[in-house]
């Protein structure tokens, strides 16, 4: 009820300031010319209060929330990260999970996010509570910046608009995955740094000062070093500045110039840390599109994709964390859904750039304009990217979607005639408050699922169960959890569950290389060695570079006491991750057992390099030191 009345409240007195007339009263009576200032009335900034209010409201309960999916990759999982003020330098020319052991198939450059992990770290040690009480910080500060930004493009005259935009964003279920999952902080610093740049840049449009248009730039290679997405704004700032805010053509220009070489000075950051050559690996269950037959395959599962994207933003239901093989199966144009799809993107663009040519300031331009460069990005047409489909990808996208709702709130709900009575529009409005409301409980619910990896994954298990990926996170949840943890599994049936769970990943996809790692741990654990190399053994054959698949068949093989099949194996792994403390132990003890002391020596002292204290190595060397000593007293060595 707060909400609905101070919408009404709003938009009535936005109404009276661009009309210069007051609709309260019965006749019309012309307002002081002060009146009509931007400011007046309910004032922006008791606007961005509300939202910011609103903004934490919605997100309040992911604060009893733990580590989800893979944040630990950029929180306490990550050896750099655990360094804090320490590790900042190494953050900032390292690629984003370089002290992550486990590394990634796809690598990226985003410093900024990770160096704010490592101050949080360094402030508040392990505490998940304190992550995600930035996010919803972070959060607030791009909702406000969103509303100050869309004010500022229609000159002060939509701030009605604006605002609406900014609280349906706010509230659209669809940023649960942002705000909820600590490691997508790069989205919400990528977000404000853009739209804190665009300010910037509208700013220097309007009064031409030079330390505008250089904090324009700073924010926006900001935003660039916090994430990828803001290489759009290459495109956007044109947009802006010549249809849009165009007073002065010069420094329209010198925006977008702007723009450009801090976009080219962060590619070439980027491929110095990552290598301008490197491309980065993605797999087919990450990512079907990339193992699709033919062009036309992957172009219209791609379009599907994009019809899903917009079902979800007028229908957030169901949420799933993750999209992978073989949630979306693979289409040709011979699907309807596809050529649907396809029909309307073709329509959007068609719509936005005659609208735009038409009328060069036109709202509605901007917003499908906007939603469709940002949303390119993603779209697996003009290049593959890490991940199918996530509801990440449509952060910033949204914001032209939430836009064009509000446009068509004031075109086509409110209607109102400048004589009109303002309360006539209370079912309008009202329909808008329920929108809201709908939204504000279905995101409050959704933060609950992302309490914790098993509530996560067992949720969404049930809303996607073909999705193979989905079995082995709930598999990998439940195989390590601790003793008295809620789990939903008897401790007797844990082990048994997870093979379940696993076994049925692997029939939806036989090269799941993960998960035949993960059952080979399982198998081992439950003392059935052949049953563990097998699984080990497919996994490999499905990836090669699976360290860990790697290094666990070479214990396996160790404990069978196969000394030259363990080292082959171990060393592999080691070639893939040399830093690994217990690889570099456990193959110092494999050279031991077989007697090959010179190369134990080597790999022990390794050890103790990565892990001084570290007391197994420690006795290990010692213990090999003194059986070299013998042989060589011998003759036997």
């Amino acid at each position: 009820m707060l909400l609905f009345r101070l919408w009404f409240y709003f938009y009535f007195w936005n109404m009276a300031r661009e009309t210069g007339h007051n609709p309260y009263k019965t006749g019309s009576v012309d307002l002081p010319p002060d009146m009509n200032k931007p400011g007046k009335g309910i004032s922006v900034r008791k606007l961005c209060i509300f939202l910011a209010v609103i903004s934490f409201a919605v997100y309040a309960n992911t604060l009893q929330n733990g580590y989800v999916m893979d944040d630990i990759t950029v929180t306490t999982g990550n050896t750099i990260v655990t360094q804090g003020f320490s590790g900042i330098p190494d953050l900032l020319f390292t690629t984003r999970l370089k002290g992550f052991q486990q590394g990634a198939d796809a690598e990226s450059y985003r410093p900024v996010p990770m160096i704010t992990h490592a101050i949080e770290y360094q402030l508040f040690g392990d505490n998940a509570a304190v992550g995600h009480f930035f996010n919803i910080i972070l959060f607030i500060g791009c909702v406000i910046a969103l509303f100050v930004f869309l004010d500022k493009l229609f000159a002060h005259k939509r701030t009605g608009t604006a605002f609406t935009a900014s609280l349906l964003f706010a509230l659209h279920p669809i940023h649960t995955e942002v705000v909820a999952n600590i490691k997508s902080r790069d989205e919400l610093l990528c977000f404000l740094f853009a739209f804190i740049s665009l300010n910037q840049f509208v700013n220097y449009a309007n009064a031409g000062k030079t330390r505008q248009l250089i904090a324009g730039a700073i924010c926006l290679a900001l935003s660039l070093l916090s994430k990828e997405t803001a290489i759009s704004f290459i495109a956007i700032a044109p947009l802006v500045f010549f249809f849009y805010i165009n007073a002065n053509r010069k420094h329209s220009i010198v925006i977008s110039v702007t723009t450009l070489l801090v976009a080219l000075c962060y590619l070439g950051a980027r491929g110095a840390v990552l290598g301008f050559d490197r491309e980065n690996a993605i797999t087919f269950i990450a990512n079907p599109i990339s193992g699709a037959p033919d062009i036309a395959t992957r172009l219209a599962t791609a379009f599907m994709v994009l019809g899903m994207y917009l079902k979800l933003l007028f229908v957030p239901y169901p949420l799933v964390s993750d999209y992978c093989y073989n949630t979306i199966p693979l289409v040709g144009f011979g699907n309807a859904w596809a050529l649907l799809s396809a029909a309307l993107y073709v329509a959007l663009a068609g719509i936005g750039l005659y609208r735009l040519f038409k009328k060069p300031n036109d709202p509605w331009a901007f917003s499908i304009l906007y939603f469709l460069v940002t949303i390119a990005l993603f779209s697996n047409i003009p290049f593959l990217v890490y991940s199918q489909m996530a509801e990440r990808f449509l952060f910033f996208a949204s914001a032209g979607f939430c836009l064009a709702v509000a446009l068509a709130v004031e075109q086509w709900m409110i209607k109102l005639p400048l004589t009109a009575s303002f309360t006539k529009n209370k079912p309008a409005l009202t329909t808008l408050s329920i929108v809201c409301l709908v939204f504000f409980v279905l995101t409050a619910l959704r933060n609950t699922d992302w309490k914790d990896n098993y509530s996560l994954f067992k949720t969404d298990l049930e809303k996607v169960p073909d999705n193979a990926r989905m079995h082995y996170y709930l598999a990998n949840t439940i195989a390590y959890s601790t003793p008295g943890s809620t789990t939903g599994s008897t401790p007797t049936g844990k082990d048994a569950d997870c093979i379940i769970l696993l076994d049925k990943a692997v029939k939806i996809y036989p090269d799941f290389s993960e998960a035949h790692a993960l059952m080979g741990i399982i198998y081992g654990r439950m003392q059935m060695p052949d049953s563990a190399i097998h699984h080990y053994s497919m996994a490999i054959a499905a990836n090669p570079k699976n360290s860990i698949a790697l290094y666990n068949l070479g214990i396996a093989l160790y404990a069978k006491k196969s000394y030259p099949e363990a080292i082959s194996f171990i060393k592999k792994s080691l070639s893939l991750n040399p830093d690994f403390v217990m690889g570099n132990l456990n193959l110092a003890r494999c050279y031991s057992d077989s007697k090959q002391y010179d190369s134990a020596i080597v790999y022990y002292k390794r050890t103790l390099d990565l892990e001084p204290g570290l007391m197994l190595a420690k006795q290990g060397l010692n213990f090999v030191y003194k059986k070299k000593s013998e042989a060589d007293t011998t003759g036997t060595h």
